[in-house]
């Protein structure tokens, strides 16, 4: 890694905060298109990146790379600048992860204007490219307190993790946001709900994240959800077929990264999970893979708009056809159906010959066993062929 920062001028484009946080600390910023974040760090959370960045094909190290945000160095402000015209008295660098930074990155970073002495991690956002992104924090670990923690602070954060759903499971929803498919602007869950429920309750907050809809595809005009009183409400949540493909996914995505960090000896403390699913339905429709297959289920109207589904014999959904009309021919930049990233690791440590974090695998296995319930209950809901 190059020790040579890349100094950028004195006239930087203005940042903004981050709408779409819904855990972590204050103070993320993020570019104009959404499409890079800069976070405040310490200096281990940057050197956790650092190391994965540069740990080698054999490191198991640097498997994380898979399931952290793509990191693109750190940002530094000497000096200060007053407004985003200011010229002359401050400079701002950003020290590259490998040797230089292409021209993009170059553009990239003269863009961003921040102030104050703390170094900042530039990571890209994982909710870029998601219409309506529906995100989820899962703070993961048993353990909330660093082992150089004041007794004082170790006292309090015991005290949490008994008093949460911590302690007992090794996860703690720290809130999350949720898209109906008929507004512009999320449903917002604080962490303080995270903070009040009990272990029996977390079902209801998967519950609540991945709501399911019982529209069909397409909507048909004037239609209206309504409740067993027959009251309208507004539309929300998702197909069935689309969330149990997200669940089926985000469920093998938790698998996999519970298996790279058995392999890791550290111990993150305060580590979270981050999930992101499209709430907007024509571009999860869209996003679907669209795998061959043999027996189907139609609807019995024969309709060019109809989706139709195969069940497997282990309860998967296998998408034959999607509507025409929730496919475009252009390509989107960066559109996914769904992500999951393991972020902040202000509190992380490698520690050889400590083994894995025992209580983040717990956590992560509660997370598996919740949306299988959920991916369970969906599936449920779907239509079965006859064998």
């Amino acid at each position: 890694m190059s020790n040579s920062p890349l100094l950028l001028g004195p006239t930087i484009a203005a940042t903004r905060p981050l709408a779409a946080q819904v855990g972590g600390h204050a103070g993320i910023e993020t570019t104009e298109d959404n499409s890079l974040l800069i976070k405040p760090a310490l200096p281990r959370e940057i050197e956790f990146y650092q190391r994965i960045a540069a740990a080698g094909d054999h490191d198991e190290l640097s498997k994380l790379r898979n399931w952290t945000p793509k990191f693109l160095g750190v940002l530094k402000l000497e000096g200060q600048l007053k407004d985003s015209n200011a010229v002359g008295d401050g400079n701002m660098e950003i020290v590259p992860v490998h040797g230089n930074i292409v021209s993009e990155d170059k553009d990239i970073a003269s863009r961003f204007f921040l102030s104050g002495p703390a170094q900042r991690l530039v990571l890209e956002n994982a909710a870029y490219g998601f219409v309506k992104p529906c995100i989820l924090d899962v703070k993961l670990g048993t353990v909330l307190y660093d082992e150089d923690a004041p007794p004082e602070k170790q006292a309090r954060m015991i005290k949490v993790a008994h008093n949460t759903t911590s302690g007992e499971t090794g996860v703690r929803f720290t809130g999350f946001q949720v898209y109906g498919n008929d507004s512009s602007e999320p449903i917002l869950t604080p962490k303080s709900y995270g903070r009040s429920i009990k272990k029996e309750q977390l079902p209801d907050v998967i519950e609540m994240f991945f709501p399911v809809s019982s529209a069909p595809y397409p909507i048909p005009p004037n239609f209206t959800e309504t409740s067993d009183s027959d009251v309208s409400k507004p539309q929300s949540g998702l197909p069935a077929i689309l969330l149990h493909c997200i669940l089926t996914t985000l469920q093998a995505d938790l698998e996999e990264l519970k298996a790279t960090i058995a392999n890791i000896e550290m111990r993150m403390v305060g580590g979270s999970i981050l999930i992101v699913y499209e709430g907007d339905w024509e571009r999860a429709w869209k996003m679907l893979s669209m795998p061959s297959g043999t027996a189907t289920i139609e609807e019995e109207e024969d309709d060019d708009d109809e989706v139709e589904v195969e069940i497997d014999e282990n309860g998967q959904l296998v998408l034959e056809s999607i509507p025409d009309e929730a496919i475009e021919e252009e390509e989107e930049h960066q559109a996914l159906l769904c992500s999951l990233s393991l972020i902040d690791f202000a509190h992380t440590r490698l520690i050889d010959g400590a083994g894995p974090d025992e209580g983040v695998l717990k956590g992560i296995q509660t997370m598996i066993d919740l949306l299988r319930q959920r991916k369970d209950k969906i599936a449920a809901m779907l239509p079965t062929c006859d064998a």
